[in-house]
């Protein structure tokens, strides 16, 4: 398993890189709400999904898909770690 650190380092580029960017936001810290932001939406869940599941290899239920699990990086990440852990 990554460690978390990279984990949050390769979440963090996605969000920025190919969500935030197009809606004008350039840096973001791990524990800000995504939703708060604007950054995140139902379009941004999906597609934050297909890349969780492609880059990490987890599967993430429609059940699984709360405000809780994708509120912030630090959200994401604890997520993933625990996907990974229960394989």
């Amino acid at each position: 398993m990554t460690s978390s650190s990279a984990n949050i380092d390769k979440i963090r580029r996605f969000i920025l890189d190919k969500i935030a960017l197009g809606r004008g936001i350039t840096a973001l810290a791990d524990e800000e709400s995504l939703v708060e932001r604007g950054v995140i939406d139902s379009l941004g869940i999906f597609q934050l999904v297909s890349f969780l599941e492609e880059t990490f290899g987890v599967q993430v239920g429609d059940d699984e898909i709360l405000l809780e699990n994708f509120s912030t990086i630090l959200d994401i990440d604890h997520f993933v770690r625990a996907k990974l852990a229960a394989e």
